[in-house]
């Protein structure tokens, strides 16, 4: 049996602050939306005094949602989709969700979040680099 990971990972050889400017521009570009985020770092700092790195969850939709993803009740219930944003070190690396639950297979995904993911992945890989893929 093969473990698939439970994100996709992509890279961007810049600091925190201007690596989240840049996936913000990416995703806007694409047609996405972010409807929302959550300052991780700040909450873990807030909540249990523990200094982190930087991470931020950006919550994000199309833009214009279609009529299909309105009629698409897996698009409906399983978004926003998640991005992660965290810093390491001098670069920051950006973990995108996959939205499938578990034991639903690709030919059953719903073809609306398919696309939407795959246009989150080109977006991000405008800006990154996918992590495991040579140059």
């Amino acid at each position: 049996m093969t473990l698939e990971s439970a994100t996709t990972t992509y890279t961007i050889a810049e600091p925190f602050d201007r690596a989240v400017q840049m996936v913000r521009r990416a995703l806007a570009g694409a047609d996405l939306r972010i409807t929302g985020e959550l300052n991780m770092s700040g909450r873990i700092q807030r909540s249990l005094m523990i200094q982190t790195a930087p991470c931020v969850v950006l919550f994000v939709c199309p833009a214009a949602a279609p009529e299909s993803f309105s009629a698409d009740r897996a698009a409906t219930a399983l978004t926003p989709l998640h991005v992660v944003v965290s810093s390491r070190g001098s670069q920051t690396d950006v973990h995108v969700l996959h939205v499938l639950p578990h034991g639903v297979g690709k030919s059953e995904a719903s073809p609306v979040l398919s696309r939407m993911v795959m246009v989150m992945g080109q977006a991000i890989e405008a800006v990154g680099m996918r992590a495991g893929v040579a140059a």
